[in-house]
């Protein structure tokens, strides 16, 4: 991918900033094992059933696209 893909997410906040537990944006939780503070594909994590995932920084799985498995927030529990 090059740089000018990922133009859209360079603007949103950060929201995967650590490993930690974390919600999608229906409300599951997912466990993110690795962060990255770059501009890719490299949070990487799972879902409680065991699905491996990546994420951007932003909690999103698509440039340009919203989906209901895109992290939105740190799981306060």
């Amino acid at each position: 991918m090059t740089s000018t893909h990922f133009a859209g997410l360079v603007t949103l906040p950060v929201v995967v900033d650590a490993p930690g537990l974390y919600l999608t944006r229906i409300g599951e939780q997912v466990r993110v094992d690795r962060a990255s503070n770059r501009h890719d594909f490299a949070c990487l994590g799972e879902y409680q059933c065991g699905t491996l995932e990546r994420w951007h920084k932003s909690g999103r799985l698509f440039v340009g696209l919203e989906c209901n498995n895109d992290i939105v927030a740190k799981d306060g529990a």
